[in-house]
């Protein structure tokens, strides 16, 4: 029997999502040396880039701002970012795997034909979004990295980031091997927050797919509940799982968004005050890109998984619940009042990730990078 559209989808993505949790906690169980060396070598690169950032910042600060430093000083957080996200993690890989299973089971487990056929939809076009959305940010991460580096490479010691007290300033050639080094080190250590962030963002489409496939299935029998003895159960242990897999997802997203939160705010505020120095520098456009869109993305998806709650609350009301007999009705009622709960996305059970944040973190931004600029006016 060949297998349905949906799991033929979901068997390609798979591999890169086991890969993307093993990238993502820094963990190797029984793989090749080459996934091996795949898995370990992106945090080992931010961590390296973390120190070799940390000496630089130490050895050039002499009481101001430079562009020069304020690069070093953008390249520092990120990597404090990735490395503290890949330790959380490490810490919380349990409960990755739990959702990868709830995942693989949300692919296999149906009631019936009518959720089997209502599953495939929706699996299909969510798990092709998600590719979509990872070759898209993949091809737009890395060409934007090397067109940063090459970029640097031109602006010559201007555009060396990093300092490595074995090598000499007047070697010969120090310049040529700090470039090899800062190349090979974005380049691996980008693996680390593209497929943190992508890992992340599977299971919001994951959670988003599990709450339409719900909402569908209600549309279809909201009008005839009555007719189908069975809905009530399954609607019932469907929306508990969902809201399940929201607080684990939850769990593993809320400590690491709040990391993300704080030092893309940070990062926001260096990065356009970097642009506003040196408008014509064209890597201050390059990480502005990439900033803004690691801090979009999950505002972005968080976003849609509130809105998918709330309209599945509205269509479960709107069914004819009022012709269930009425020991079904007493049931019902308190499913229904399970659904008019608001079940969102926190960072550290503190800020809601959602637009309306990624647009105060945005404004929040300007706001410090204005007030930085008028310190270097009058002082």
């Amino acid at each position: 029997m060949p297998l349905r559209g949906h799991l033929e989808v979901f068997n390609k993505i798979k591999p890169e999502i086991e890969l993307g949790i093993s990238i993502a906690s820094f963990s190797v169980t029984n793989q090749s040396l080459r996934d091996r060396v795949l898995i370990r070598s992106p945090f080992l690169s931010m961590a390296i880039c973390l120190i070799l950032t940390l000496v630089h910042l130490a050895n050039k600060f002499e009481g101001h701002l430079t562009t020069n430093l304020v690069l070093a000083l953008i390249i520092f957080i990120i990597s404090c970012q990735m490395v503290i996200k890949t330790l959380w993690m490490w810490y919380d890989r349990d409960n990755l795997l739990k959702l990868l299973n709830k995942t693989i089971s949300l692919h296999n487990d149906h009631e019936n034909e009518e959720i089997c056929a209502i599953a495939e939809k929706n699996l299909i076009k969510f798990n092709n979004i998600w590719i979509v959305c990872f070759k898209f940010t993949f091809a737009a991460i890395y060409t934007t990295a090397i067109l940063f580096i090459i970029y640097n490479i031109l602006k010559g010691e201007d555009g060396i980031f990093i300092t490595i007290p074995c090598i000499p300033m007047n070697f010969r050639g120090h310049l040529e091997i700090k470039f090899s080094i800062q190349f090979i080190l974005i380049l691996i250590g980008g693996l680390s927050g593209l497929y943190t962030d992508f890992v992340i963002v599977f299971f919001s489409i994951e959670i988003m797919a599990a709450s339409n496939i719900l909402f569908d299935y209600i549309s279809l029998h909201k009008d005839v509940i009555q007719e189908h003895p069975d809905d009530l159960k399954i609607i019932t242990v469907r929306f508990c799982e969902l809201v399940e897999n929201i607080k684990l997802f939850n769990d593993v997203i809320s400590p690491t968004s709040f990391i993300q939160f704080i030092t893309s705010a940070f990062l926001s505020v260096l990065v356009f005050f970097s642009t506003g120095l040196s408008p014509k520098n064209l890597d201050g456009y390059l990480l502005c890109f990439c900033i803004v869109l690691q801090l979009f993305l999950p505002c972005l998806f968080g976003e849609f998984i509130k809105i998918g709650m709330e309209r599945l609350s509205t269509n479960l009301y709107l069914t004819n619940w009022y012709d269930l007999k009425l020991k079904d009705q007493k049931s019902f009622l308190i499913v229904l009042g399970m659904t008019q709960k608001k079940y969102e996305l926190k960072a550290a059970g503190l800020y809601d990730i959602n637009i309306y944040t990624f647009i105060q973190i945005v404004k929040m931004a300007f706001s410090w990078c204005a007030f930085m600029f008028t310190l270097e006016v009058y002082c």
